[in-house]
């Protein structure tokens, strides 16, 4: 009787023994699948963030580290810069996986922003130029070799101005910035204009923007929003006013 309950109880462990093997097994070739980029059903985070990561490799040949999951978007960061928060959307239609995502803006930062700081020089004198890009280009098919004007044609991205000069007629370079913009194709979805004191725009870091907006140290700030359908800056500018004592 004893050597029979023995031998069920043996026969119980392998059998669990056996369902622990497969779903393992299951577990590794889905994965190993998913970073192969073959289209099957994501259960998990981990496989939309190993799909994400793999996806952002292929396109652009260097590699990626995915951070977390938002709104069903995944946000990664290429390993050669941390502090860029790419966005990779992942849609699942007809049972294939397509992707989304914003890595060209990150790319064409720099040679874009030197490029919009050298149009609204003459008009603010010195001052510093941030973009950000927000949402995706209509065009998935964008790379590295993109041009910064088709680029920038095709995206949203929000353009950031800071500027320490004369503060009078602030609308009507704002205006007159924007109409410079517009006739240069620059069709970013938001325009920023920031008035700081001459010592906060020296020691300006785009790392420290969100402080910066959240704790109000600035004189104003203006913005307004590209209307892709008339094809230039809404008229309507939206004014933040500063922090009370910093305007004093």
């Amino acid at each position: 009787m004893k050597k029979k309950v023995k031998n069920n109880i043996r026969s119980i462990l392998l059998k669990i023994l056996i369902i622990i093997a497969s779903i393992s097994a299951i577990i590794f070739i889905r994965d190993v699948l998913v970073k192969r980029g073959v289209s099957i059903v994501m259960f998990t985070r981990k496989d939309y963030m190993n799909a994400a990561e793999y996806y952002m490799q292929q396109k652009y040949g260097e590699k990626f580290e995915s951070e977390y999951i938002y709104e069903g978007s995944v946000y990664v960061h290429p390993k050669s810069n941390p502090y860029w928060h790419v966005v990779v959307d992942v849609e699942t239609k007809d049972g294939m996986t397509y992707f989304h995502d914003n890595y060209v803006g990150y790319l064409k930062k720099e040679e874009l922003e030197k490029y919009i700081y050298e149009l609204v020089k003459p008009i603010y004198g010195e001052c510093k130029v941030y973009t950000h890009p927000y949402g995706f280009p209509d065009d998935d098919s964008f790379l590295r070799d993109t041009d910064i004007f088709m680029y920038a044609k095709k995206s949203n991205f929000i353009i950031r101005i800071f500027v320490c000069s004369n503060r009078v007629d602030e609308e009507k370079k704002l205006v007159d910035i924007c109409n410079i913009l517009s006739n240069k194709k620059i069709c970013g979805g938001r325009l920023v204009v920031t008035y700081l004191k001459e010592e906060d725009l020296q020691y300006l870091e785009e790392i420290y923007l969100d402080r910066l907006f959240n704790s109000e140290k600035f004189y104003k700030s203006l913005t307004v929003v590209y209307d892709r359908e008339k094809h230039s800056y809404d008229g309507e500018i939206y004014v933040t006013e500063g922090d009370e004592d910093y305007r004093k």
